[in-house]
């Protein structure tokens, strides 16, 4: 039984006070050491933060927060984890995130980037298994040794125009892609590299000029997607349905690939000898 000395509106009226004095305070603490060391920051607005400071994060935790504005641009974040946040309208411009987490299988899901713009960001040993990237601006953005099981990308540009020239395009390395989601999408010129990609699905996506290098791209769905010019010498093209592609004119594979091209097309490959 719980005895109230004052009103349970008194009650709620100091401990709202007490977590906006604790903000208050670490908000003062950011803005004077640029950021800040293994704070737990769920709920924190980073809107709150003045100063035009690059901000730093080293082992911080957010749970549960919604994060927004322009405070973050540049910043950097070293082994952090956003577990059920999300970024809304974020400008995230040459932001690092360097060995954080995103995604943790105990939570019903995981962390989403909507309307944010993630311009010349990278991310390096990050775990965004089941990330959700939607609406979002991404040119120059880059992903390295990630782990992106199940990722899911939507109307997001990651191809900036000028003319008829398209640049500034998406890129990964050695990631794991597995399961990953990029229908719909202008991916001109975009890189793969090294990734595992199987039964990842591409439909209706612009390839054109795509570098996809050493890929594992096993059972990947391809319908109505535009493969001209694109380059996936050295990976695995088993279950790759050349038929269902808008066009493929100037693909590249590796000669040792080809019988899975054929194959799809019913034309069955022997060796010379035989």
């Amino acid at each position: 039984m719980t005895l109230w000395v004052n009103s349970p509106l008194e009650y709620f009226d100091k401990k709202k006070r007490g977590v906006w004095d604790l903000h208050t305070a670490l908000r003062d603490r950011i803005e004077r050491e640029s950021g800040c060391s293994g704070q737990d920051l769920s709920g924190f607005d980073f809107e709150w933060v003045d100063g035009e400071d690059e901000l730093s994060f080293h082992d911080c935790t957010l749970r549960d927060t919604r994060i927004k504005g322009d405070t973050l641009i540049a910043s950097s974040w070293n082994n952090c984890k956003f577990i059920n946040c999300e970024f809304t309208g974020a400008n995230l411009r040459d932001t690092r995130f360097e060995g954080s987490v995103f995604f943790e299988g105990a939570t019903a899901s995981a962390t989403a980037f909507r309307y944010c713009d993630l311009g010349r960001a990278k991310f390096s040993n990050c775990n965004m298994a089941m990330v959700k990237i939607n609406g979002c601006e991404g040119f120059d953005l880059s992903f390295d040794d990630c782990q992106m099981r199940g990722l899911d990308v939507e109307n997001t540009k990651f191809v900036q125009t000028s003319g008829k020239r398209r640049f500034g395009s998406v890129r990964f390395k050695t990631c794991q892609l597995a399961d990953a989601i990029f229908d719909k999408l202008d991916l001109t010129a975009c890189t793969f590299e090294g990734c595992d990609l199987s039964y990842a699905t591409f439909q209706r996506s612009r390839l054109v000029n795509a570098v996809m290098r050493d890929c594992n791209l096993l059972g990947i769905e391809t319908t109505d997607a535009n493969f001209a010019g694109a380059d996936l010498r050295g990976s695995d093209l088993d279950g790759f349905q050349l038929s269902d592609l808008n066009s493929y004119a100037g693909m590249m594979v590796s000669a040792g690939q080809q019988y899975h091209l054929l194959g799809g097309l019913g034309i069955d490959v022997s060796p010379d000898d035989c």
